[in-house]
């Protein structure tokens, strides 16, 4: 039996309930994602799982797990550490790397190295969700790049919404832009829900880990939920903190679509040669 065809009323509609929902969750101090025995669910990155039953039969899903469309491993593992490596000799020529003294050096530092493998199957769940709601999509917008990722976007306006006396973050806003345009290419062009989540997870959980953060939400999603700040293992000055996540979410963007101008490359001139 055929999938049902994805509408796009249905989607707007699963964005407008999801940035209510959040924006509710926010008003009345309420944190925006669950943490079931372990298992860390985002409401922006869970709730596209309705979309997924209500449109999709088990098959579909079920090729995108058991056939990933790629499934090399070198160049992911590239797009995941070369641009850390980047910024930190980056950071390192400019004289603005040292080593950090962080409190909790080794119950949330050193132990977080071992427990990665455990943090990434805590968040497996959401991430896989989100990244099939990507894949199925495509077709609804006709493959378009830019529709599609408005629309993944659009499911995390919420968080940018000042509530009360906060302000609205904008590096926070361009990090997340950055990684959802990341995002998009891996699940447009490689199709690889497994990297796609592994990447994603990476590269955010790397630069928290090395550089440090202040983010309650992040540090319990990614990290464990007794901790509410990490310093980081490199000290930097505080005012170029801030910054090093879009930087190092930039840099991982170029990388990808780097990768893939010149896999459409390669793949023109191999057609025009057949």
């Amino acid at each position: 039996m055929a999938d049902k065809k994805i509408k796009i009323g249905s989607i707007l509609l699963l964005i407008l309930f999801i940035n209510a929902a959040g924006f509710l969750l926010n008003y009345y101090g309420f944190d925006s994602y669950i943490i079931f025995v372990g298992f860390r669910f985002y409401i922006s990155l869970i709730l596209p799982f309705f979309i997924i039953c209500r449109f999709s039969q088990f098959g579909s899903i079920k090729e995108l797990f058991i056939h990933p469309l790629y499934n090399k491993t070198l160049k992911p593992l590239v797009w995941i550490f070369l641009p850390l490596f980047i910024l930190l000799s980056f950071l390192y020529l400019t004289k603005q790397f040292g080593i950090g003294d962080p409190g909790y050096f080794y119950e949330f530092g050193l132990s977080s190295i071992f427990d990665y493998p455990l943090y990434v199957i805590w968040n497996l769940p959401h991430l896989l969700v989100f990244a099939v709601f990507a894949i199925l999509i495509q077709p609804a917008v006709k493959y378009n790049l830019s529709l599609l990722f408005i629309i993944t976007l659009f499911c995390f306006v919420f968080k940018f919404v000042p509530v009360g006396s906060d302000k609205i973050e904008y590096l926070d806003i361009i990090s997340l832009i950055l990684l959802l345009a990341t995002a998009i290419l891996i699940l447009r062009y490689y199709q690889n829900i497994y990297w796609f989540s592994i990447i994603i997870f990476t590269i955010v959980w790397t630069n928290i880990l090395v550089f440090g953060s202040s983010s309650q939400t992040l540090i319990h999603i990614l990290f464990a939920s007794k901790y509410e700040s990490w310093d980081g293992f490199i000290d930097v000055n505080k005012n170029i903190k801030p910054f090093l996540l879009p930087a190092q979410s930039g840099i991982t963007f170029i990388i990808i679509a780097c990768s893939v101008l010149f896999r459409k490359i390669k793949t023109d001139i191999v057609e025009e040669k057949s």
